[in-house]
């Protein structure tokens, strides 16, 4: 545009595992797409990654946002066995007469379902955890904008991006390890661990043995140790607290 903006040329989506909130499968469309265009190809390629990663899980249910809501989408979905928990849009009257009895069925079967418990459950689920992959990849990541050219390599870069994601995922969840960027403070309280346990055994040795080491006993020395002990226990705190 004239005064530097570009317009949104492209859109990615995410399919995200609302318990393990691992990204199961993400796309790049063209941005000029509608969301119930785009969305069978990335369910599409969710059930193939499954495929591909030798998994015995079935998609058997889909949360969206209202943007998703088509009644020719919600048919789809109902006919390959697929429950629905897409919140509609507001509309002031609905009209039937002109559409296939299926799609009246579905819409009814999916507004049942997002007023219920589990439904509103399943949303929330989808609010938190499905939004947090966007902020995490997009925002965090840097993937907002793309310098590159063609939807080829746009996706190829996205995809990327959420593999580390994932990739992330894992260590905080099966080993138990944080990012880089929360694992700071422990680096710092191991080091300060280290450095203080061989300052006290030089003082140590030097009280036990006739090695010439007086000057570690200097009582500044001892107080810049017990500073660093309490350091390394503030940061070794911090550290797990940002892990859990």
């Amino acid at each position: 545009m004239k005064d530097g903006r570009t317009h949104l040329a492209y859109k990615a989506e995410h399919a995200v595992d609302v318990v393990s909130e691992a990204i199961v499968a993400t796309t790049v469309t063209f941005a000029d797409k509608s969301d119930p265009q785009s969305a069978p190809a990335t369910l599409r390629l969710a059930e193939a990654n499954l495929v591909l990663a030798g998994s015995a899980t079935e998609i058997a249910e889909v949360v969206m946002d209202k943007g998703y809501h088509d009644n020719r989408w919600l048919a789809d979905l109902t006919a390959h066995g697929i429950r629905t928990y897409i919140p509609e849009r507001r509309q002031k009257t609905r009209r039937w007469t002109n559409k296939p009895a299926a799609y009246e069925a579905a819409f009814r079967a999916n507004r049942r379902r997002v007023r219920g418990n589990k439904g509103r459950q399943l949303n929330r689920w989808r609010s938190e955890r499905c939004e947090r992959t966007f902020a995490h990849v997009c925002e965090t990541g840097g993937g907002r904008r793309s310098w590159l050219r063609g939807q080829t390599n746009v996706s190829k870069a996205h995809t990327l991006k959420c593999a580390a994601y994932n990739l992330g995922l894992l260590l905080r969840k099966v080993w138990g390890l944080s990012k880089p960027r929360s694992a700071k403070p422990g680096v710092a309280g191991l080091f300060l661990m280290l450095w203080a346990v061989w300052t006290t055994t030089a003082v140590i040795v030097a009280r036990t043995t006739n090695w010439q080491f007086h000057w570690l006993c200097h009582p500044w020395l001892l107080l810049l140790v017990t500073a660093m002990g309490v350091g390394c226990i503030h940061s070794i705190r911090s550290c797990w607290k940002n892990q859990h």
